[in-house]
């Protein structure tokens, strides 16, 4: 629903800013989904729970922000109508409906001496901004006045319907050309409007075509009724027509403001359109049952809310929301009104009171303690998922359902499900990893080059409790960069994985030692230790489904927590400026560029910071060799390094490098 801002303040005052109105509307209960702010103006897109047509208006609005704001009401909807004597002979006009079930109640008004024209700014302008197109005057009021208090109208040429209304149920096979030009055909689960001889509405979802208002219309019957909510439901679904009038019906109207409604859209038609009331407004139910009494015990209501409450502050807060006290604190009874239909227990008005007291006003009464740290919210999982997106993985959800087939490459014991979703996947999983290897296999038959997955996910067993894990799997091709040819992913990029995700979350006490899960070809895999204990294994999947090598991991998130230390790291920090210097270097091409860094780092006597920044191989460089350019950085702890100190070092560690066959590039 839309909602407008400057016509809401005609209702209440409202001393706060739109993004302020949203914020306490959403602590009433009522979720606002977007704010849009045009001009001096703002539009609210309300999402208004089902048990709550009464929000279905500026009106309900306005009552809940006046109750929460302490302030009334600056706008009411009263008026009486007299009827116009005209000179012409009065035409007449009568009811009848089939079922009173269907149709408890129906209010029925003719409205002569019309022009039908354009409406006004201001009313044309607000259903506009609330998403309803502007026809004319007459039609436009109709739905101004359900915009404002709630209640859908709908209006018919008096010269097309005749002198007979009749509300029933449509006969099989009966026909309606809609005001959308569409042909319904009808049943008799639907009511409808009918005149002597044919339909002329759908009841509470649309009019006919044949009776719609165009710029001739003279004279008009208007309708305001109460329908039975389920038959609009059915039939709206049936019809596949949802309006502004159904979506109402649906959620139960309200049954006492029919007459009120009707009043005022005549009111309105006086002013706008020049109509004169030209007959006695029908009403076929006068007196409907218009409230509800509610037991109430404040004893229970404050076990309920948790705390003590105000009986001053409650029967504030009752009375403002319409609600009358009947007898006395030890045997009192609430009368409700007849737009609150939501209130049936003592439960909704227990509710009532928490949710204008402020549910953040409510003490707490007791605070959730355990004996071990809960790691498994928030901030730590996100930290985890954002560090692997980082890394180019992307991240999997699976159904924690797997083959049997899987079960028997692992070493757990798997639980079986007696009822399972899938004939095939009868088992709850034991590992997140066939999950994973599946979205490798998927994607890698659909083309993609590269592809690199991961999940967070809990795992099952019969002997352990259940286990919160990380996996990962990756295959393909790593893309040509500038020092580096296009090749397959290998162990060490999986290691290298490892060791940033364990280097981000601060655990540097660990180890690597032999593999034996039997998910990984124990030749190129590792298992990882932490505390002496094993927190998982990776490496390269020994079952594997694709022509590609997958590489994965999957580690124990527990563990890895416990082991994060996350106290902040000083690094030093140097008084002078580091003196830079680039080398370029000749070495053999087996040898790593990482055994080159350590060496140079290995020097006692100098604080440097070691950086590649190229890499070059060409035959004119040698046969299988390789030239590496390095950036070195160069600190001194208590001044500034003069030449000779930078050639004596610069010489000291080109004399260390040709330890490993490495020399300067001519």
């Amino acid at each position: 629903m839309k909602l407008n801002y400057n016509w809401l303040c005609e209702w209440v005052e409202i001393d706060m800013s739109p993004e302020d109105l949203a914020s306490l509307l959403c602590n009433l209960g009522i979720e606002v989904e977007e704010v849009e702010l045009i001009s001096s103006d703002a539009i609210f897109n309300l999402d208004i729970n089902p048990n709550r047509p009464d929000l279905l208006c500026i009106q309900g609005i306005a009552r809940e922000v006046a109750v929460r704001t302490k302030k009334e009401l600056k706008k009411t909807i009263d008026f009486s109508i007299t009827e116009e004597k005209e000179s012409y002979s009065q035409p007449e006009l009568r009811i009848t409906i089939e079922s009173k079930d269907d149709c408890p109640r129906y209010v029925a008004s003719v409205i002569g001496n019309l022009k039908v024209g354009p409406s006004p700014l201001f009313i044309s302008e607000r259903l506009e901004k609330c998403g309803i197109r502007s026809i004319n005057n007459v039609v436009d009021i109709t739905n101004y006045v359900l915009l404002e208090i709630g209640q859908p109208l709908h209006a018919f040429d008096y010269e097309k319907v005749g002198n007979e209304i009749i509300i029933r149920r449509a006969k099989n096979g009966e026909t309606i050309s809609t005001l959308e030009e569409e042909e319904k055909r009808l049943s008799d689960l639907d009511l409808i409007i009918a005149n002597k001889s044919k339909p002329i509405a759908i009841a509470g979802i649309m009019g006919g075509e044949l009776s719609g208002i165009n710029e001739s219309t003279n004279t008009i019957v208007l309708e305001s009724a109460f329908f039975k909510p389920p038959l609009i439901r059915k039939t709206s679904r049936r019809l596949n027509l949802s309006t502004e009038s159904s979506y109402r019906f649906e959620r139960t109207a309200d049954i006492g403001i029919q007459k009120t409604a009707s009043l005022y859209a005549v009111h309105l038609l006086k002013k706008y359109a020049s109509g004169k009331m030209i007959n006695s407004i029908i009403d076929t139910n006068p007196n409907p049952p218009l409230s509800r009494k509610v037991p109430f015990s404040w004893k229970r209501a404050s076990a309920l809310i948790g705390t003590p409450i105000n009986h001053k502050v409650v029967l504030e807060i009752f009375h403002r929301l319409g609600f009358q006290e009947k007898g006395n604190n030890d045997d009192l009874t609430i009368v409700t009104p007849s737009f609150r239909r939501d209130i049936q227990i003592e439960e909704d008005l227990v509710e009532e009171i928490a949710r204008f007291i402020g549910y953040n006003n409510i003490t707490t009464r007791f605070e959730y303690q355990t004996g071990t740290s809960v790691y498994f919210e928030g901030k730590e999982i996100l930290q985890i998922k954002r560090l692997m997106a980082s890394l180019g993985f992307y991240e999997a959800l699976n159904i924690p359902f797997i083959e049997s087939s899987w079960a028997k490459n692992h070493r757990d014991n798997p639980i079986e499900l007696k009822n399972p979703m899938w004939s095939d996947k009868n088992l709850l999983r034991t590992t997140l990893l066939p999950g994973l290897i599946s979205n490798i296999e998927r994607n890698l038959n659909r083309g993609i080059n590269q592809v690199s997955v991961f999940e967070i996910g809990r795992v099952f067993n019969k002997a352990k409790d259940e286990e919160e894990m990380i996996a990962a799997t990756m295959a393909g091709n790593i893309p040509q960069i500038w020092y580096e040819e296009e090749r397959s992913i290998d162990f060490y990029d999986m290691k290298g994985i490892v060791e940033t995700l364990l280097k981000e979350l601060h655990i540097s006490d660990f180890d690597f030692s032999n593999c034996r899960d039997p998910f990984y070809k124990k030749e190129r895999a590792l298992a990882l230790i932490i505390n002496n204990q094993s927190a998982g294994c990776f490496g390269l999947l020994a079952f594997n489904p694709c022509k590609e090598d997958i590489y994965g991991f999957e580690f124990k998130l527990e563990q890895l927590f416990l082991a994060s230390d996350k106290s902040i790291q000083l690094k030093k920090m140097y008084r002078f400026p580091p003196v830079k210097r680039d080398l370029s270097i000749v070495l053999n091409k087996e040898t790593p560029y990482e055994r080159i860094k350590d060496l140079i780092k290995s020097i006692n006597n100098l604080d440097i910071q070691v950086n590649l920044i190229d890499v070059y191989k060409d035959s004119s460089i040698g046969k299988d060799k390789k030239s590496l350019t390095i950036r070195l950085e160069l600190y001194h702890p208590e001044k500034t390094l003069t030449e000779e100190e930078i050639e004596k070092d610069i010489e000291n560690i080109i004399n260390r490098l040709s330890k490993v066959g490495a020399h300067l590039r001519k």
